[in-house]
Parts: C-alpha cells; structure tokens; sequence
C-alpha cells in the first residue's frame, strides 16, 4: 500500500544509511535497482489512469537518465532504474552518497510527488556478479545515463503488479 512520507527525497536518501540491507553495498554485491513512486490520485478511474501513465511515461522520456520499469499497484506508480552494466559500490556512505544523486535527479523531474520508493532497499541484490571479472564492474556509479536507465530509444516496460487487477488492461 502507498504511503504518503512527509519525508523529502533527501531525507530518505539519507535513511539508507541504516535502512537498506548491508548486501548493498557490502563491494560483493552489484546493485539490483533504484526505485521511485507516483502517487495514483484517489478515485483514479480506468480512463483516468491510462492518462495518469501516459503523462508519466511522457515527463519521464525527456529526463537525462531514462526508466526501465514502470509497475502499476493499487494507489501508487513504482518506476524503476536498473543499473546499465555492474554497478556496485563498496561502502554505505557511497550507496547514501548515490542515493542522494537519486534524490537530487527526481527533485528536478518535475513529476508531481516522485518520490524515493524505500523499500528497494530491501531488495535482494543480483547474483550475476558474482562470475564476472573486475573490468566489467563499475566500483564508482554515479546517477546519471552511463551507469543507469534504458538505453535511447529504449521503450519504458509497464507491468501491472496490483493484486486486485486493478486497471488490468491498461499495462
């Protein structure tokens, strides 16, 4: 369920300090994922909501790093930015560092109420790291289109998680 946080981008970044599991940014780990959520105004109809995702799909295909994932849940729009390549990092304060880049970068979208989604901080991280040389891992990401988004060109992928199914047709 979405929570209205009285919590700034900023703040939260700063949370995962000591919000997000150490599987993070423990330098083993590559990062699986940064999330943001859109809240769905209440009473959203069907038709409401197919022009609720098409404006986020617009505001968010002009910013300087593009989404991957756009998942629909009952009350929120949980966009997604998956790392391009491996990018880890080998210290909390450099995941709080990099999360700050995250919260700087969804302040200047313009997107009403994006906002960090938290609880990809408790997200198992990816595996496939694990078999892969240092060359190919990043130990120093940074937001922006190098280390993370869609490619250009790259359509944003829509999937609707709500249980209810809610807006089934609309993913």
């Amino acid at each position: 369920m979405y929570v209205k946080t009285e919590k700034s981008n900023y703040q939260i970044a700063v949370s995962s300090l000591t919000s997000a599991r150490s599987d993070h940014y423990d330098g083993v780990n590559a990062i699986y994922r940064l999330a943001a959520q859109v809240p769905i105004p209440e009473g959203t109809s069907y038709d409401g909501m197919q022009r609720v995702i098409n404006r986020l799909v617009k505001d968010l295909s002009v910013q300087k790093v593009l989404a991957n994932r756009i998942n629909i849940h009952e009350d929120f729009l949980e966009v997604d930015f998956y790392p391009k390549g491996f990018q880890m990092v080998m210290t909390r304060g450099q995941y709080a560092g990099l999360q700050l880049e995250f919260a700087q970068f969804l302040d200047q979208t313009g997107i009403w109420g994006i906002g960090i989604r938290d609880g990809c901080y408790m997200d198992d991280p990816e595996d496939s790291v694990k078999s892969v040389c240092n060359e190919l891992i990043n130990f120093f990401p940074e937001f922006n289109s190098k280390c993370f988004g869609a490619r250009e060109n790259e359509p944003i992928a829509i999937m609707n998680c709500s249980s209810f199914k809610l807006y089934g047709e609309v993913a």
